[in-house]
């Protein structure tokens, strides 16, 4: 493995939306680590049979060498996020991979959506706003065909949800995982089979290839030797980690969070957060993110879309929202009672 890095246009201009280097190369450029320590991490890897889908980890490689702490690899990451994301405020013109067209959604009598248009780009990361029972949920559902629009259209790249087979409709929902709001963890299964029942339930692969795949998401999450636990012996964070390693472990290509911080305190929320983080920048995954952690979420967040009254208020890059002078979501971004939002 080469010393040198190469050029890349990514890191030329800021502006550029060109494919990022590999991570271990990240952080190289961003001087977080000597090109020699990264030559030395891969060599590591490689001596102990790492494969291609796992070169990712090369960031926890580095850590067991000594070469970087947890603490300061997260930093780092995140710093090079925020590159990333100030580089989107600038040139936001990137292919969506989802497009809701006109969406209607009634239920019990009531508009859930009305007409919604929106748009998420790949590869980055979405964050979806809004009053409790704006509706972003039931955006969610609709993305994965849970949910059949009353009026309008649903695309998942160049395929109309509600014009493909039953068959087709399958596939296409192979491309997502879901992170669901409290974990969703089977109370019967310990943490490694609770990982590992995607794979046995919509895979044929092997015990050992199962193995190897939940054990390289539970390194990921950090929670390695916590496998034989129950989710009731975890704490909210680590169930948490351990839903996310399930919703890792099929290599999605979307990943949907549900309110991933909710019920958690503010210091397991920001590691949940830099967690978010450090899987993006290791996958580049299309995430999709529904939360009412503001303003934080804007920090890790690309793009987001507000939500009112299941119309779209905003969608666009995450530091136009927060300088939007549209009054309601000035209100919810601040938290003020005082508003056009009513709440008592």
């Amino acid at each position: 493995m080469p010393t040198t890095l190469p050029t890349d246009p990514a890191f030329d201009s800021p502006a550029s939306q060109s494919a990022p280097l590999p991570l271990g190369q990240q952080l190289v450029a961003n001087g977080c680590v000597t090109a020699r320590q990264l030559d030395l991490a891969l060599r590591r890897h490689q001596s102990t049979g790492g494969q291609d889908e796992s070169a990712h980890l090369v960031g926890r490689t580095l850590v067991e060498m000594g070469c970087i702490s947890q603490a300061e690899l997260l930093g780092c990451l995140s710093r090079q996020f925020a590159q990333e994301r100030d580089a989107y405020q600038v040139s936001s013109d990137i292919p969506p991979v989802i497009r809701l067209e006109q969406v209607v959604k009634i239920l019990d009598g009531r508009r859930v959506l009305d007409a919604v248009d929106l748009a998420i780009p790949a590869n980055r990361v979405t964050a979806i706003i809004g009053m409790s029972g704006g509706g972003k949920s039931v955006i969610m559902k609709h993305m994965v065909g849970l949910m059949k629009p009353d009026q309008g259209s649903v695309w998942v790249g160049e395929h109309s949800l509600g014009r493909i087979s039953g068959r087709e409709l399958t596939r296409v929902r192979g491309r997502f995982s879901l992170l669901f709001q409290g974990g969703a963890l089977f109370d019967s299964l310990n943490v490694f089979d609770n990982v590992a029942f995607p794979l046995r339930e919509k895979t044929r692969l092997s015990e050992i290839d199962i193995r190897a795949r939940v054990m390289r998401c539970l390194e990921e999450v950090n929670l390695v030797g916590m496998e034989r636990k129950f989710p009731d012996e975890l704490s909210g964070g680590m169930m948490k980690r351990a839903a996310l390693a399930r919703a890792l472990v099929t290599n999605p290509e979307i990943l949907l969070l549900d309110e991933p911080t909710a019920g958690l305190d503010p210091i397991i929320e920001n590691a949940i957060h830099y967690l978010i983080c450090d899987t993006f920048m290791r996958t580049r995954y299309t995430m999709v993110v529904i939360s009412h952690a503001v303003p934080e979420i804007f920090k890790w967040s690309h793009h987001v879309i507000v939500l009112h009254r299941g119309k779209v208020l905003f969608s666009g890059p995450s530091r136009e929202v927060m300088a939007s002078p549209d009054p309601v979501i000035r209100q919810f971004i601040r938290g003020d009672l005082d508003g056009p939002i009513q709440v008592i």
